[in-house]
């Protein structure tokens, strides 16, 4: 809910840099999100089927996101616009170490 109350609240601002600002933030949600995808998948709350499925909708997102603050006017930008986001990887599941004794 975090990533279109970030795109809702900043379209609400005066200004495109002020927009620019909360789409950044909205960025920064999205890949909270996909930490949370992880854990989730890591301990078993989701599959590997759901995680796969909801990473790869939170990466499309993502890209919206950028895409849309590389169009706002250059002086407005909040993201480096050299720097695309980053493509999906695997993630591996986390093993628990062994308890220290």
């Amino acid at each position: 809910m975090s990533i279109p109350a970030n795109i809702a609240e900043g379209r609400r601002q005066t200004t495109d840099a002020q927009f620019a600002r909360y789409l950044g933030y909205g960025l920064n949600s999205a890949s909270e999100l996909e930490y949370h995808l992880i854990v989730a998948r890591d301990t078993g709350i989701i599959t590997e089927d759901e995680f796969a499925t909801l990473a790869a909708q939170t990466i499309s997102v993502r890209k919206m996101l950028y895409t849309l603050i590389k169009r706002l006017p250059p002086h407005h930008q909040t993201a480096n616009p050299q720097t695309p986001p980053r493509k999906a990887r695997s993630y591996q599941p986390v093993r628990p170490r062994a308890a220290c004794r």
